[in-house]
């Protein structure tokens, strides 16, 4: 690791590197749903879990930023997530 990305993690807060860490697995299970589309059951299912996570982390990181107009946006879109994965689960078929 160089001097640069030390200093760049250092200013990074806990948030915003769970944040970056649910979006990376976000797209690793979007590619993967892609490319194998009938094999993965649980894909999709991690994809909304995932995608919920990180836009809660995204909601509290803004909160704190005192930017709370996009804090609420976040939080609204991390519970509407969360909402398609628990009923996704619900609902499965099979």
């Amino acid at each position: 690791m160089g001097k640069g990305s030390r200093s760049m993690i250092k200013k990074m807060n806990i948030y915003q590197i769970l944040k970056s860490s649910c979006a990376a697995v976000v797209i690793i299970t979007s590619l993967l749903s892609l490319a194998y589309p009938g094999n993965n059951r649980f894909s999709p299912s991690l994809t909304q879990l995932f995608l919920s996570l990180m836009f809660l982390f995204s909601g509290i990181s803004e909160f704190k930023a005192n930017r709370k107009t996009y804090a609420i946006v976040s939080f609204s879109v991390s519970l509407f997530a969360a909402i398609v994965f628990i009923s996704s689960l619900l609902l499965r078929k099979g």
